[in-house]
């Protein structure tokens, strides 16, 4: 769900960084491509998204690699990461979703609310937030707050279809907050005027 809510965002709100701007999702205990449950696929559709083509895949060193920034829904997941590789080089670029969301407005501050408009600026910008999260949680191997579970997105599998809609409106209100740290003011923002 989450994947499908940053695919969807970036469209509507990002659509110049389309090209080049991916979110791929991936479980630490997923059966691969097994399809979304039903009630994923429910609740997605109070969205106006279409889950019905997703498949789950695996979560691997190489894939952690290949990201410049990875959010996961929990803090088992970051120590799952961490038990992945012994140098801290892929729980570096890791947080949770929602500890990214409550920095979002620091980082908005620190970094400006300018439109990132490129790979580039992109990428510069991933670089920036995560040596901001480290400056602002100091002595921190993760960049989440783990023990008190404060920014963990409950894992809605097996619960009924008001739980993943719960889970859906967390996700989403959460990513418009990560969205914006990440890439500024929307451009597509109401009163803002479109260059021709």
């Amino acid at each position: 769900m989450a994947e499908a809510l940053f695919q969807a965002k970036l469209m509507r709100d990002y659509p110049s960084l389309v090209y080049f701007t991916e979110a791929s999702s991936a479980g630490t205990s997923a059966i691969e491509d097994s399809p979304a449950t039903s009630s994923a696929v429910q609740a997605m559709d109070l969205w106006g998204i279409d889950l019905e083509p997703h498949r789950a895949s695996v979560l691997t060193p190489s894939r952690l690699g290949e990201a410049d920034l990875v959010l996961a829904m929990a803090g088992e997941h970051l120590l799952a990461i961490g038990r992945m590789e012994p140098g801290f080089l892929f729980l570096g670029k890791s947080t949770t979703l929602n500890h990214l969301a409550s920095a979002a407005g620091e980082i908005s501050i620190r970094l400006g609310d300018e439109t990132v408009r490129s790979e580039k600026e992109a990428r510069a910008r991933v670089r920036e937030i995560l040596v901001l999260l480290r400056d602002l949680y100091p002595g921190e191997e993760l960049l989440a707050d783990v023990p008190s579970r404060g920014s963990d997105i409950i894992d809605p599998i097996g619960s009924s279809l008001r739980v993943y809609i719960g889970v859906a409106e967390e996700i989403d209100h959460s990513m418009d907050e990560v969205m914006r740290a990440l890439f500024g003011r929307p451009e597509t923002s109401p009163g803002r005027r479109e260059e021709l």
